[in-house]
């Protein structure tokens, strides 16, 4: 039986490279995991083969590089039939190290680029034979366009709704970067309200304490459940999430001129999630009750992607 390597940054990239390992029928016998360690991954991962490295933020390019022998050791152990990626700078060492040793590679750039690859993306199309999935984005005869993830998702009105919010999650992800502009506003805008917080990176008090950074990632999808309002930054993790427990999300964009993200792709990534009417996307400091009490009156349906019969046309990772 051959073996799938699937290496993905903790958060968004390992939430999109689940669905697209189970889109494609990956099982736990033939698949190992390459991540970081998080609340999230440990719980979600906890009874699968994975291999824990340190972790690489956007921007950490010297990092990465420097994790290129642990990649090459990881390769030669594993001798794995394929690699499988949905990027980040996490990725490009082992993208290297597939090179290197000619496994066979495929590289699907997160639902977040909408205009373009990702910088990742940009590495593997140069430096690398992987085969290379667009999810829906861009024109470019070297991607294949594939579905989005988020093309199963539809949004439904629940009609009567709260007049008040009384429950919120607020989650940020697990960027490098603080994003206080989120957290000042909310709390401002939110000071009776039950709040479960993830702050992430982000290191804030209220009150006299701190503001929870990280919680397990089953009991976000737990509080996320029996919110009212879901509230995050437009990363395609916490969108996920928040979709799949039924919610439609309020996301908030981080911006690069703040040094909130490395670029401004977040803002590209919203816009796209409005449209499709699968979020509420605003700038923090524009954020306002009526858009709590909007998002409260909507949720959201899923279809399972492994019975879309549009990734029946798709090809699979062959081992």
């Amino acid at each position: 039986m051959g073996t799938a390597l699937l290496v993905a940054s903790a958060g968004g990239h390992f939430d999109e490279l689940s669905i697209l390992a189970r889109a494609w029928g990956l099982g736990r016998s033939e698949r190992m995991w390459v991540t970081s360690r998080t609340p999230q991954t440990e719980s979600l991962l906890a009874d699968e083969a994975v291999i824990w490295l340190p972790r690489v933020g956007s921007g950490e390019t010297v990092k990465a590089m420097a994790a290129l022998p642990a990649a090459l050791r990881i390769q030669a152990k594993v001798r794995p039939d394929v690699l499988v990626t949905t990027g980040a700078l996490f990725a490009t060492p082992h993208l290297l190290a597939a090179r290197i040793r000619k496994t066979e590679t495929w590289f699907v750039d997160s639902a977040t680029r909408i205009d373009g690859p990702s910088n990742t993306a940009k590495f593997a199309q140069r430096f690398t034979h992987a085969h290379l999935f667009a999810q829906g984005g861009w024109e470019d005869p070297r991607w294949q366009r594939i579905p989005s993830i988020f093309d199963t998702f539809e949004s439904v009105s629940v009609g009567e709704a709260p007049r008040t919010i009384r429950s919120a999650v607020v989650t940020l992800g697990s960027e490098l970067w603080p994003f206080h502009r989120a957290v000042s506003r909310l709390l401002r805008l939110l000071p009776d309200v039950n709040v479960t917080w993830q702050t992430g990176t982000t290191e804030a008090r209220h009150q006299g304490r701190a503001l929870t950074q990280w919680i397990p990632a089953a009991d976000l999808r737990a509080s996320i459940r029996a919110a009212d309002v879901v509230i995050a930054h437009a990363g395609v993790g916490s969108a996920l999430v928040a979709l799949d427990e039924g919610k439609i999300p309020i996301l908030l964009p981080r911006l690069s001129r703040y040094r909130e993200m490395i670029d401004d792709h977040q803002v590209e990534f919203g816009r796209q999630m409005s449209d499709k009417g699968l979020a509420i996307t605003i700038d923090p400091t524009e954020l306002e009750p009526s858009h709590l009490l909007a998002a409260s009156r909507l949720r959201a349906k899923r279809a399972d992607i492994a019975d879309d019969p549009r990734w029946a046309q798709i090809p699979r990772p062959r081992l």
